[in-house]
Parts: C-alpha cells; structure tokens; sequence
C-alpha cells in the first residue's frame, strides 16, 4: 500500500476538520472525518492515524489496530506509530502479533524500552534465551535505573544462572521498586517474581498494593464500582463464583477438583467463570460438571465479565490466581460481587481493597505477619490449602527413562520448579550427595540451561555429574507414580513446593523443609504439620542439613516416617477433602452473615464457628 502523493482539496480540507476535531477532543466527529476521506482514498497515511487515535481514544481498540496497522504498512520508520500499535496490540492479547513491529522499532531506534519489551514477549513465550538477549541487550544501552533488571533476574533464576550478576541485579530491583514507591508508582518488579525473591512480608505488601493501586486507577475509583443492595429475601442457596484461568490441567484444579465435587449443593449454588484454555482435561469436565454454571469468559472483556458475574447475582465471588499469571484481577477491581474473597493460587496479600477476605491458615500467617495483609484474614481449622482425596493412589513406578535410577542406593529428589533452587540450598543438596554413598539427586527438568548450569555446579562442588537424574516433564499420573520411586524430598528454600510437597506426601514420600519468614515459604511447613508430620520442618538452613542427612542415613526411622504417611493418607487432616470444603463453606456463611447484618468484615476463624 502507498500513500497518494496529492490529495484532492477536499480531501486535504476534510483532513484539517478531523484534525481541529480532534484537538477539540470531539473524537467521534474526528473518526466519521477520517472515514469519510479513506472511503475515497484508503492509502492516506495521516487519515489512516488520525483514524487509529481517534478509536483510541473511544476505547475501540481493535478498530485502532486496523487504521494504525494500515499506516505502519506506508510508513515503517515512525517510531511512535510502531510503539502504540504494539502496546495496542499487546494490550489485546496479541503478543505475537506485536513481535514484528517491535522489531522493526528496534531496528529504527534501539533503545532500552523496545527491548524490554521484546524481552517480556519472549519470556512469556517460553524463549528464554531470546529474552535474555533483548533484557541483556537493554541493560547494555542503560544500565542503571532500568526494568530490564526485574525482566532478566527471573529469568537467570529459572536457569539456575547464580552468581555476582543475579545478586547485582537483585540490588537493582531493591533501588528501582523503593523508587517506584516513593514516587507512589507500580514497582517494575512484579509481586509474584517478588515473593520468589524476598522473604519479607512488609517488601511483598507494599510491591502488591503498588500494583493494585494501579490496577484501581486504571478501572476507575469506587464511584464507578457496582452498588450492592443487602436484601436477604427468604432462604435460598448462598451463590459462589469462582473466578480462574487455571482451570484445566493445572496445578490449582488438581488441589480444587475435590472441592467442586463436594460442595453442599443443597445449600449452595456454584458458578465457575473461566478465562484460560478450553481443550480437553478431565480436572475441567470434573469441575464444569460439579457446577451448576460453568462459564467461558476468554474471549469477553474485564468489563464486560464484571457485568455478567454482577447480572449473575454472585454473592461471593472467590479469585483463585491472585498475582499468578495471565489473571483477571481487573474483573474483580471492578467489585462486581458484594463480597470477594482472594484464594489458594498467590501465596501472599493482594495488597488491595477489593478483597474483603483471604484464605489463609495460622502457619502461613503467623501473628507477626497479619499487619502486612490489606485483607481480613480467614483462618481454616488445619492447613489452608485444598486438596482432592479422589485422585488415583500411585502405582509403583516403572521407569520408562533411561537415566539409570537403580543404580543408586539413596534418592534424593526436589521436582520444584528451578526458579525456586537457590545456591544455598543447592550446596546443602552436593553436600549430602557428598556424605551419603551413592546417593543420587532427581531433579525436575524444565529447561537445557538449567541443566548444564547445575551440572556445572555439582561438578565445581566436587560431585560427579552422573550423581544428578533430570526428570523429563510427566502427565499427572505419571509423575505421582515415579515419586514413589524417590526416598527423601527435599523443599526449596525462599518459595516452597506447594502443590509439589502435597504431591508428594500423597505417593508416600517424606520432605524435608524449612519454615520460613513469608507466606510463599512457610507453605510445605503448614502442609507438612496437616499431614501428621511436624518433625519434617526445620527452623534454620543447619537444621535442614542435619535432618535430611540423618534420614538419609537411618533407613528404619525413615521407613517408619514413610508408612505413616501411606496409613494416615486418606485420614489426615491435609487430604480430608470433606472437611476442607465444609470449612470454606462455613467461613462463606460467616462471610455472608456479616453482610447481611452491616457488619464490618474482620478476621475469621472457622473453628470458632463449629
């Protein structure tokens, strides 16, 4: 497409009205302009912008796509067309499609900004080592006072890439978030890479309550929320919505399967809104037919879901990601239910005022920490987390790898993400492969870089590369099957394994952890103390070695720990899935009770209330 070199005078004279329009900020004047000039010439560069603003501007994002796309295409060398038609395009989901023209921004104008940008397309997607490069690349260009710092250091985490850069870089992030809070500005780093990061639940609140004061000036202030009229009518079933991208083959349907199907239906109608994949998974069927609705929000806006859930007349509306990944905060920003309560997939505070509520359990919240949650907490009987007592009981293993694993008298395994591996911890792990004869250390295998990084790491520790197993990624029935085949799990340090220590005590394998200062931290100790086990958490990083290495070395009292695991499975308090859900249901009936009455909400404890 090319730009017509002489334009008619009317054409030119209609343009002017458009722009004259456009300053009045009379935009839908200023759009019937536009299209009135590109009925008759559609290849006018200006007309094709000034279009593109005006959509902008009247929220019609996707018809600003086409306009400003279709002035990119004549001129591919303006910098500030290339950058809002990405952020455009990035802001409709569409990262992919964004790739291109950031490219050729960067090619125009290299600058920290584009790739940084680039740098988050590529992490998101997966492509590690191109968003190394651009953060890498970004850094080069500014190396001070720049996000690509909270951009790269996950990703060096992930990889297992420790050393003097991931602590400079840790530094970075400290200056640029205190920075942002100051100046009353969103950190750059996001709360889910925070608690990955610092143990410090006053660091975690602030960093989220930065993100959800944006996230609050950006829906608009409350005035713009629903109204909510206390009517308690007659008897009827308490109406919960429970709002999640994770509802698939993912970890929170694995622990919250059980909990759909045990729902009280007599006393309570379910309503599931999801925003994430839609292909086939049993965990989905089970909880779409344990629903008495179970609807697909992808493909609507948060506004726009905000306005069903209210139309649906939710009474608590319950959001299981939190901060996690490709959530939906912005629906429940919008207050669309009376009550909202934040669940189970962000180990830590929202930071904000929409939630009235937070799940939590005495152990992840110890009393210290209660100052550093913007919501009420809610305090169940045994450990917080849901889990399903229906899922199938481990087989023995058989192993389908090649990776040797008999040839080991002691295994020890840590199938946590590598994100969640630290130095310390890692050097603990060489120093009982050290002090345990063939001993063998089985590690999730989430990517090549990580791999050869540990490797390298065992080998600097004076530990033979064969004595670390990399285990391949497993379909769920698999996975549990081959933990069995372990003897001793041994937990992460900053962020623990949460659906990964439940995992694991269900296939009958003690974990070592230690108990630590946040919430993200303190999880393997509550789910560890619910299963009957207390004696498997640790104070101290010394008291983790001495532990781990003296069950590694007396197998009669390690058998012992491991066949009561296996005896008390169906009974313990972390997988009665009956008694877990009538603990939500009772906290939601409190919930409810106090609305009704005009109560303000402050903190529940559920076994006040049996």
């Amino acid at each position: 497409m090319t730009q017509i070199s002489n334009p008619s005078d009317e054409l030119v004279a209609t343009l002017q009205k458009a722009s004259q329009h456009a300053e009045a900020g009379e935009w839908p004047i200023c759009l019937d302009l536009c299209r009135t000039v590109l009925e008759k010439h559609a290849d006018i560069l200006f007309a094709n912008y000034l279009a593109g603003i005006a959509n902008i501007q009247l929220g019609a994002h996707d018809d600003a796509i086409v306009f400003l796309r279709a002035s990119v295409e004549q001129d591919e060398t303006d910098q500030n067309k290339l950058s809002m038609l990405s952020d455009l395009l990035l802001q409709s989901g569409q990262a992919e499609g964004a790739l291109p023209y950031l490219e050729r921004w960067a090619a125009i104008a290299p600058g920290p900004d584009v790739f940084n940008r680039l740098g988050a397309i590529h992490a998101d997607a997966g492509r590690i080592g191109e968003a190394i490069r651009h953060f890498r690349r970004s850094l080069e260009l500014q190396p001070n006072e720049n996000a690509a710092s909270a951009g790269l250091y996950p990703l060096l985490r992930i990889t297992c890439d420790w050393g003097s850069e991931l602590d400079a870089l840790s530094n970075d992030i400290d200056r640029l978030n205190q920075g942002a809070l100051e100046r009353g500005d969103a950190t750059p780093e996001p709360p889910f890479d925070n608690v990955h990061r610092i143990d410090d639940p006053k660091t975690n609140f602030l960093v989220a309550r930065s993100w959800s004061a944006r996230l609050i000036t950006t829906v608009g202030d409350r005035q713009s929320r629903y109204d909510h009229i206390r009517d308690p009518g007659g008897p009827r079933k308490l109406r919960i919505g429970y709002l999640s991208g994770d509802l698939h083959d993912h970890a929170i349907s694995h622990l919250m399967r059980g909990v759909f199907r045990m729902h009280d239906r007599g006393a309570f109608e379910i309503r599931t809104y999801s925003h994430g994949p839609n292909g086939p998974s049993p965990y989905r069927e089970d909880i779409q037919h344990a629903s008495d609705a179970f609807l697909d929000i992808r493909d609507i806006s948060d506004t726009a879901a905000a306005e069903l859930i209210h139309a649906d007349k939710v009474d608590i509306l319950v959001d299981l990601m939190g901060f996690t990944r490709n959530n939906r905060l912005g629906i429940c920003a919008r207050r669309p239910a009376p009550i909202q309560v934040t669940y189970l997939g962000f180990p830590g505070t929202s930071g904000a005022d929409f939630f009235d509520y937070n799940i939590v359990d005495p152990i992840v919240a110890p009393p210290e920490s209660h100052q550093y949650f913007s919501e009420n907490l809610v305090f169940l009987q045994n450990a917080y987390q849901a889990n399903d007592n229906t899922q199938k009981i481990p087989k023995k293993f058989k192993e389908i790898q090649n990776n040797n694993l008999d040839n080991f008298d002691f295994l020890f395994c840590s199938f946590n993400n590598p994100i969640k591996i630290d130095q310390l911890f890692f050097n603990i792990w060489m120093n009982l492969l050290k002090s345990v004869p063939n001993s063998g250390l089985w590690i999730l295998q989430n990517n090549k870089r990580a791999v050869d990084n540990l490797t390298r790491f065992a080998v600097d520790a004076g530990v033979a590369p064969e004595r670390l197993v990399f285990a391949e990624m497993l379909p769920r029935t698999e996975h549990l099957a081959r933990i069995t085949r372990a003897d001793l799990g041994l937990d992460t340090q900053i962020y623990n394994g949460h659906t990964t220590t439940s995992d694991a005590l269900w296939a009958g394998l003690p974990v070592i952890a230690m108990k630590g200062r946040h919430f993200a931290s303190r999880v393997s100790a509550s789910l560890l103390s619910a299963a009957g086990l207390p004696e498997l958490v640790t104070e101290s990083a010394e008291q983790y070695a001495k532990r781990a290495l003296y069950l590694a070395t007396h197998p009669e009292e390690l058998a012992e720990i491991r066949r009561r695991i296996i005896t008390n499975r169906s009974s313990c308090n972390l997988f009665n899935t009956p008694n877990i859900t009538k603990n939500l249901e009772q906290a939601y009936q409190e919930m409810w009770r106090r609305y009704l009455n005009g109560e303000p909400a402050t903190a529940i404890e559920v076994a006040s209330l049996t």
